[in-house]
């Protein structure tokens, strides 16, 4: 699985990493999630520390808990030097320093905290948040998953503008777009499934950046 650069002229750190890249999979609350899809049911699993600590200290051979979450972080190992399942991006282009923040936020952070404000925009949030789904050109990935093939749909803006231009009374193709950014809401107005993250925190300015630089980069 390609790995999902945060844009070149954004450093993100600790809480900022996790908000962006790990909590529409793992929970704001770091507490992992559940998703249904074509009848599969899919679990993320949490990352609270104590879990974490109990599962990478079993083998002290391959390093310390840090060291051995790196390696899940940015080459996919699992406690044992195995593959993690390709669901879960290889974030092999964070620096050294950005591992360590974001494993540190993990090791300290308190559960019931918010999470930090940063104003990513357009082609910042594509890479941060929809490119390890979605891909890095916008076409769509297939993942799989227990022997069973999960797709994503593509972004590219022509294949976008025919599924929400089907029914014009629900607003423009980018207001219909915003809807399924924010609120999970497909071309009909019905959800779309659980595994597309609602991103409601989003202001509506980034929310306007990211459909403008979906329709100019995947045209």
């Amino acid at each position: 699985m390609p790995t999902v650069p945060p844009a070149a002229s954004v450093e993100l750190t600790g809480a900022a990493l996790y908000q962006f890249s790990c909590a529409a999979c793992h929970g704001k609350d770091r507490t992992g999630s559940t998703f249904e899809l074509a009848g599969q049911t899919i679990k993320v699993p949490g990352l609270a520390w104590e879990n974490l600590n109990r599962r990478f200290k079993s083998d002290p051979s391959r390093g310390s808990v840090p060291e051995q979450m790196a390696l899940a972080i940015t080459k996919g190992q699992d406690a044992g030097g195995g593959e993690i399942n390709s669901m879960m991006p290889r974030w092999s282009t964070l620096s050294g320093p950005q591992v360590d923040s974001l494993i540190q936020y993990i090791q300290t952070a308190d559960t019931t905290a918010g999470t930090t404000d940063t104003n990513l925009m357009g082609e910042q949030l594509f890479r941060t948040s929809c490119a390890a789904c979605h891909g890095m050109d916008g076409a769509g990935k297939t993942f799989d998953k227990d022997g069973n093939t999960i797709p994503t749909p593509s972004l590219h803006w022509n294949e976008l503008r025919q599924t929400f231009s089907r029914d014009p009374n629900r607003g423009s193709v980018p207001e219909q777009i915003a809807l399924a950014i924010t609120n999970g809401q497909d071309e009909s107005g019905a959800q779309l499934n659980t595994m597309m993250p609602r991103w409601s925190f989003l202001s509506q300015p980034q929310v306007d950046s990211l459909v403008q630089y979906l329709q100019t980069a995947f045209k």
